[in-house]
């Protein structure tokens, strides 16, 4: 029999290097405590793990002996919580240097078993990275319940990145596959993680159902324990249906059950959780009583993390009674404990709370002070993970805090550099954080995941914000020379340069003002910046200006006119602040909901679209703003003039099959037939030996890859493309697939984000390319920003769908105004005034505004005559 992957008593003697002093008793000792660690009753196994060490230990069994030490130290995890990082640390080095662990994939396969739950309390990354090798491991050696339950603990990575579709499918899955093998332990197990997201999410009665279905199953078990974390969510999701009896009657039996079994960590858990229902039937002071004897339990046995999250609970207790001084001491407390714990994605949110309890207090510089040492910690965390969607989770959850920071420089301190440098701290990076993880390389990963570790442990001690800041440059330098990609641009390269208010002004030209928004509640605000002048206006709250951008988007994706949305959006956003009405060029850093908004579409009190006097052009901050004005294009003899891609057969491929696949919920795509006829008039102003078009069933994605796309001054595509509303890296442009090379045909944002680019100019003339997630304070993650990072300068793309013959018509004007010599961004502004000319101001804005303009606002395009090139497929 094995357990685990791990010989039984009889067989463990074989592979010591010696006969242990007393073999039955060792051998026996260590099969009993894989299997209370089989049934996850790993507390109960504690003991056991420790007396079969020390006696492997004793007859020199090194191999044993690792296997108990292992299992020791998850079975303690509960109780020290202080150390958790150092042991994450010291078994990555084991991992890496023993050699027991190379040679035995049993043996490595439970180390990363332990390793991967500490990892699940502070760190998705590597616990992902830890349970992905586990599943590996288990296919390698045939076992096929490690491969499920690894399965399980992947869905619960999903579910801290927010990608609860994944963590469902997984978990569900998992447990199928559990209940088919008779493994009840696994079962119950995974129907507490799906009945916790369920409390998460506030689903409590089904969270009931799945919770007393796992401890009725556990019953059938007599080795599985008592299940404490079952009846900890029970209550919990009891409190939450305010079936407060009941709750108490489940908290009472469960503190019972912690002080019969001496369980530390739950007793302190039970004494939280009745102050909870206490507090629920509005009984304040006696709330506070068991919350108090809950944190007394956690600092005698030294619990840490619980002892963090009681503190934030009596803060937030003494908070609604008014006692802002116990509050503030609470919630100090509860950062540094999370601190010292290594839970660094909690302190961000602790100091936010401390700063606000400080503006409540009227000390706005020790808020200041706060705020600004929750964002190194913010800025620390996004250079510590390396995935798309955790650096999207840390910022996406912090958004709020530079919110409000720049609600305290602006509305109390009227400073609006301050304001700016706040601001410009998270927005400066671009997205490159979200799109330019890059291809690791290999070679380097193992020493710079070494030195992130070692940086994150003593950011754990750090007790300065100046600390805490080297720190955090430290880390991203660590981070970025694990990538490959890092520094082939100026945005990349200088990602965390964030350019200072007096710079940006003085590279502004002389008509333009830079407008940067920032929505928030009660009040949201307009910091402009132009020539002559710095400021801040204020604006209607977030709430307000969310209603009027989804009743327009509304209004004009049904292709009316909306005149009145366009004309209460302009009052809302632009006619607050004196220097819009005063520049002929807007350069606009939007926030939230406004990134889905076309501002040269708004109408003036006169009735006129701002389009007809003025050119907007967008930037994603700016610092960005800055660097690409700084960026300018130099002519170079080797650089060809135009790449385009178009005339795809996509009714006559397989790719429509593939998009249901990838969640492409449209009816398929179809043929765009102007789509060839656009990029030959692209091609047209152009000498055509300096111009390569890829099109019909040559347009496949590895013929895009293969091109030497640095070489050319524009790219246009005019070819389908799909967003995503969750995922910024799903969204993709749709060529056509290569099987052959391994390329789907989906060209997706993090795909595009690793070219090597040194374009004027990116075309996306498809659908919803400037569509996609919004990432709070981060922006917008989607196709366009993705071309930026790559390398474009400017790239033009669309708010929606887009009317295929409303494009060749724009298409074709745009490209006549850049041959005379205008920038990208004044040729699209004069292309919609020439429509608006053409076809009268009644033509509905979904026909030409859902085009805009990202990057640089006042270059030409330029290229020289001289390369050959010509035309691929047809």
């Amino acid at each position: 029999m094995k357990l685990l992957g791990v010989p039984s008593a009889a067989l463990l003697l074989a592979f010591g290097q010696s006969v242990p002093a007393q073999p039955g008793r060792a051998a026996d000792l260590l099969a009993h405590a894989l299997h209370l660690a089989d049934l996850y009753n790993w507390a109960d196994a504690a003991p056991e793990f420790a007396e079969a060490e020390a006696l492997f230990k004793s007859v020199g069994d090194r191999r044993n002996a690792l296997y108990a030490h292992l299992g020791r130290i998850r079975a303690n995890i509960e109780r020290d919580q202080r150390g958790l990082p150092e042991v994450s640390s010291q078994l990555a080095n084991e991992l890496r240097d023993n050699s027991l662990l190379h040679a035995d994939k049993e043996l490595r396969m439970f180390c990363l078993i332990v390793k991967g739950d500490i990892d699940t309390e502070m760190n998705t990354g590597d616990m992902r990275s830890d349970w992905q090798q586990v599943e590996d491991l288990a296919r390698d050696l045939q076992n096929e319940k490690w491969q499920y339950r690894a399965l399980a603990q992947l869905g619960i990575a999903a579910f801290y990145d927010a990608d609860l579709a994944t963590a469902r499918t997984n978990v569900g899955s998992a447990l199928e596959q559990a209940t088919k093998a008779g493994d009840t332990a696994a079962q119950v197990r995974f129907l507490i993680i799906l009945a916790n997201g369920l409390v998460q999410t506030k689903t409590f009665d089904q969270a009931i159902s799945y919770l007393d279905n796992a401890i009725k199953l556990a019953s059938t078990v007599p080795d599985a324990g008592y299940q404490f974390s079952a009846q900890e969510l029970r209550v919990e999701a009891l409190i939450g249906l305010k079936r407060f009896e009941a709750a108490q009657r489940a908290a009472d039996e469960l503190l019972t059950r912690t002080r019969e079994q001496r369980r530390s960590s739950h007793r302190a858990t039970a004494l939280a959780l009745l102050g909870n229902i206490a507090a629920a039937e509005g009984d304040a002071r006696k709330a506070m009583d068991f919350l108090e004897d809950g944190i007394t339990v956690a600092k005698a046995e030294g619990l840490i993390r619980l002892l963090a999250g009681m503190y934030s609970q009596a803060a937030q207790f003494y908070r609604e009674a008014g006692d802002l001084n116990k509050a503030e001491r609470s919630i100090q407390s509860a950062a540094d404990a999370m601190q010292e714990s290594g839970d660094l994605w909690a302190v961000p949110q602790r100091l936010r709370s401390l700063a606000e309890i400080q503006v409540a207090e009227g000390r706005y510089a020790d808020a200041d002070g706060a705020y600004d040492r929750a964002e190194a910690f913010i800025d620390a965390l996004v250079g510590n993970v390396s995935t798309a969607l955790e650096k999207t989770a840390v910022i996406t959850a912090s958004s709020q805090i530079y919110a409000e920071h720049f609600a305290l420089a602006a509305g109390r301190f009227k400073n609006p550099a301050k304001a700016y440098a706040i601001i410009e701290q998270v927005r400066g990076r671009v997205a490159a954080d979200l799109l330019s993880s890059g291809s690791v390389r290999q070679p380097q990963k193992e020493a710079t995941d070494r030195e992130l570790s070692r940086l994150k442990l003593r950011l754990m001690a750090a007790r300065s914000t100046e600390d805490i800041r080297e720190l955090r440059d430290q880390i991203f330098m660590a981070e970025q020379a694990k990538w490959v990609t890092p520094g082939i641009n100026i945005l990349k390269s200088k990602s965390r340069a964030t350019i200072g208010i007096d710079a940006v002004q003085k590279s502004l030209p002389p008509s333009a003002v830079l407008l940067e928004y920032v929505t928030a509640d009660p009040v949201s605000y307009c910091l402009y910046i132009s020539r002559n002048s710095i400021g801040i206006a204020a604006l209607d709250g977030k709430t307000r200006i969310e209603a009027l951008v989804s009743a327009y988007l509304k209004a004009v994706k049904a292709n009316h006119l909306a005149r009145g949305e366009a004309h209460d959006l302009y009052n809302a956003v632009l006619r607050p602040v004196r220097e819009a009405n005063q520049n002929r060029v807007l350069i606009v850093v939007r926030d939230g909901p406004l990134h889905l908004v076309p501002f040269d579409a708004l109408q003036e009190p006169s009735g006129r679209y701002v389009a007809e006097g003025r050119t907007v052009v967008y930037s994603p901050s700016a610092t960005t703003f800055y660097l690409l004005a700084h960026n300018a294009s130099r002519p170079d003899q080797s650089q060809k003039a135009l790449f385009a891609v178009g005339g795809i057969p996509y009714s006559h491929s397989s790719i429509n099959r593939a998009g249901v696949t990838r969640g492409y919920d449209r009816n398929g795509f179809a043929d765009l037939p102007s789509s060839n006829d656009e990029i030959r008039i692209a091609q047209s102003n152009f000498l055509k030996n300096q111009t390569t078009l890829l099109v019909g069933r040559s347009a496949t994605e590895a013929a895009f890859k293969r091109e030497p796309l640095q070489q050319y001054r524009v790219i246009h595509l005019a070819v389908h493309a799909f967003a995503d509303p969750t995922f910024p890296d799903r969204a993709a442009l749709v060529l056509l697939s290569d099987p052959a090379a391994d390329e789907d045909g989906f060209l997706g944002a993090s795909e595009v984000a690793q070219l090597r680019l040194n374009a004027d100019l990116a075309v996306l003339s498809a659908c919803d390319t400037a569509v996609g997630p919004l990432m709070g304070q981060e922006g917008i993650a989607n196709l366009s920003r993705a071309f930026l990072l790559a390398g474009a300068r400017t790239v033009v793309s669309t708010l929606w769908e887009v009317d295929d013959s409303s494009s060749l018509f724009l298409m074709r004007r745009f490209y006549a105004h850049m041959a005379a010599h205008q920038s990208p961004a004044m040729a699209l502004t004069a292309a919609k005034r020439d429509m608006l000319r053409t076809f009268g101001r009644n033509t509905p804005p979904v026909r030409w505004a859902a085009f805009t303009v990202e990057g640089q606002v006042a270059d030409p395009v330029i290229w020289n005559r001289t390369n050959n090139s010509g035309m691929r497929g047809e």
